[in-house]
């Protein structure tokens, strides 16, 4: 077992470290890895002089949940802070944090933090005005792990330097109060210490895509399945499952050289064991084992972030703030943006800081909201009329995406949409003067055009573009309540129903989106929500059957659609059907080879006289189980 050094001492249970705490030392449990205890003290070398019993304010203060009060206790005792066990059933009450103010420390190993545990306990919070932090990891010893470097009294007045990684446009960036931005390269930030690294990229709680190189959660050697055994296919230190070609480089998240860790990525912190794809590679988890001693990042996967947030952070950082104060002021960006609830967690300290207050970077202004329109009296128009208003309102939706992002495949698409519904309108107006027998049957089979096109956009754009399409269903609608929802069928997260109206006279919409998984759902009244029955799991090669129900009355078309989670690998299979009343079983099948171990997307499309439904689920893919030896 390697040496700590001086004053942290390795503890063998948590009731020998208790003990160690009364002889003035910090203890580490001792990790039954010796890669990971030797990583851990060769990190802690690099952590300022230590000290217990630091406590913060006085209204700092530590709770646990409910079973880990074992560890809550030594947390507590190690930061000089007082204790007590959190109760979730007395969330609502004003006092179930503690006094009004102030900052809450939640203690508990990962298992137990679920978005469904954690999004309560961070709303009581921010109702009750008090910063919170949270100190978990994926067992006991990696938790005392990151105790033991909260305890490190870090330099305040080194100067303030902040690296920026944005995955999203290549660009690396040196933040330091007081000068202009400086460009770096990979390379050079990767290889350097810094006060605070952010991480702005496209991905998933387990990887971040950083152009030549894709940050990987993996901690060991090897990925390993839910049983503990090496998952066939996945992540290891030198190949990423992300890409198996090797094309790019993995380097682990414990590996960045920062004291805090921003991970402005899709879902990064993610800590149930059921929330995403089911092996032991985690952004965060990784990165609370590593230098870092703060991971602040998304806590969820609809917030459509931008380099507003990151900057908006690195300010907040060289100003003294807290870390606390921080997640608290990005989580009234995300209500702006239109998100309820919390938008991201910090893991770690909410009392801690990188510099002393007044050493800011102006900060960047904050995001503007979409201006409301206000409510005008629209001409009320019916039938076909208000189909054919729908069905523009989404065609601009996707031409103002292709403003954004260009599409040459999804642009040809919506010019064919265009002229399906332009020719149905000519047809329409022309009826309401001099209507003759066949009019309604012509608006019907442009319809029936208009929405095949729909489908086709799965298949014949290399993205699928169904995010865009989401988008664009209710770009010109307004949220005008919430109600429950049940909790997603992959991740057990809480979910919401968002129902929508239009100033413009257009149809109603209700939306459902997991905070963790994505969007699962957008249709109008008009369309039904669809019973899906879909695997727990697909498999390379091997075919899944998908059941969709229709019920009485229901017509039109629609599409069934497998697709890998990376929409830039094109699709794995598609079909399209016409809808008749009933079970339709469709089975679709994803490549023998090729085929990155991931959380992929199911997406089921209906369209039906110029109106559009879609559906969404996420299906992890697994390797092949090893044959046994009958079967060899």
């Amino acid at each position: 077992m390697p040496s700590l050094p001086d004053g942290y001492r390795w503890a063998s249970t948590l009731a020998d470290a208790a003990r160690l705490l009364d002889e003035e030392s910090v203890p580490v449990l001792r990790p039954d890895d010796p890669r990971r205890a030797d990583r851990w003290a060769d990190i802690l070398r690099t952590y300022p002089t230590r000290g217990l019993g630091r406590g913060g304010p006085p209204d700092a203060r530590v709770v646990s949940l409910a079973g880990h009060e074992d560890l809550g206790e030594l947390v507590a005792r190690a930061l000089g802070r007082p204790h007590h066990v959190l109760d979730p059933a007395r969330l609502h009450a004003p006092a179930a944090l503690g006094p009004e103010g102030g900052s809450v420390l939640v203690v508990a190993r990962s298992r137990a933090l679920t978005l469904s545990v954690l999004m309560p306990i961070l709303d009581a919070a921010a109702r009750n005005s008090t910063l919170a932090g949270v100190l978990t990891g994926r067992d006991d010893a990696a938790c005392t792990f990151a105790a033991a470097k909260l305890l490190a009294r870090p330099d305040l007045s080194a100067l303030a330097r902040t690296a920026l990684l944005d995955g999203t446009t290549g660009l690396t960036h040196v933040l330091t109060p007081g000068r202009p931005d400086q460009r770096s390269t990979l390379a050079d930030v990767l290889g350097s210490g810094w006060g605070s690294l952010l991480v702005d990229a496209h991905g998933s709680a387990a990887h971040a895509s950083l152009g030549a190189v894709t940050l990987c959660g993996l901690s060991g050697p090897a990925e390993l399945g839910p049983d503990g055994s090496v998952l066939a296919g996945g992540c290891t230190p030198t190949t990423c499952k992300t890409d198996p070609t090797g094309r790019t480089r993995p380097i682990a998240a414990h590996a960045l050289r920062a004291r805090v860790l921003g991970l402005f990525v899709c879902n990064a912190i993610t800590l149930g064991e059921a929330e995403q794809y089911p092996s032991d590679v985690s952004l965060a988890l990784d990165a609370v084992e590593g230098h870092p001693g703060a991971v602040l990042g998304l806590l969820r996967g609809d917030l459509d972030t931008s380099g507003h947030e990151p900057r908006l952070t690195a300010a907040s950082l060289h100003s003294g703030a807290r870390l606390g104060q921080i997640a608290a002021l990005l989580d009234a960006d995300g209500h702006r943006r239109g998100i309820r609830g919390p938008s991201v967690i910090l893991l770690g300290d909410p009392e801690q800081r990188l510099q002393e207050p007044d050493t800011a970077i102006a900060a960047p202004a904050p995001a503007v909201p979409a201006a409301v329109r206000p409510l005008a009296d629209a001409e009320v128009l019916s039938g076909w009329r208000v189909r054919l208003a729908d069905a523009e309102a989404l065609e601009q939706g996707l031409y103002a995406s292709l403003d954004r992002r260009p599409d040459a495949d999804l642009s040809a698409c919506v010019e064919e949409m265009t002229s399906y519904r332009q020719t149905a309108l000519n047809t329409l107006l022309a009826a309401a003067h001099r209507p003759d027998e066949g009019w309604q049957e012509r608006v019907e089979e442009q319809s029936l055009q208009w929405g095949r096109t729909v489908l086709d956009i799965l298949s014949r754009t290399r993205g699928g573009a169904f995010s865009r399409q989401f988008a664009a269903a209710r770009a010109h609608h307004r949220t005008t309540r919430w109600t429950p929802a049940p909790a997603c069928e992959y991740c057990r997260a809480p979910r919401e129903f968002e129902h929508l109206t239009s100033s413009l006279g257009l149809t109603d919409r209700r939306t459902l989106r997991c905070p963790k998984c994505g969007p699962a759902l957008s249709l109008p009244p008009t369309l039904d929500s669809l019973d899906l029955t879909v695997p727990s799991a697909l498999r390379s090669g091997q075919p899944a059957e998908v059941d969709v129900t229709f019920p009485e009355q229901a017509r039109g078309l629609f599409a069934v659609h497998l697709r890998p989670r990376s929409t830039r690998r094109g699709s794995y299979d598609h079909a399209a059907l016409t809808v008749t009343p009933g079970r339709h079983t469709v089975a679709l099948t994803v490549p023998a080879t090729g085929t990155p171990l991931d959380l992929d997307r199911l997406w089921v499309v209906h369209a039906d006289r110029f109106h559009v439904a879609y559906h969404q689920r996420r299906l992890p893919l697994l390797p092949h189980p090893e044959p046994t030896d009958h079967q060899q």
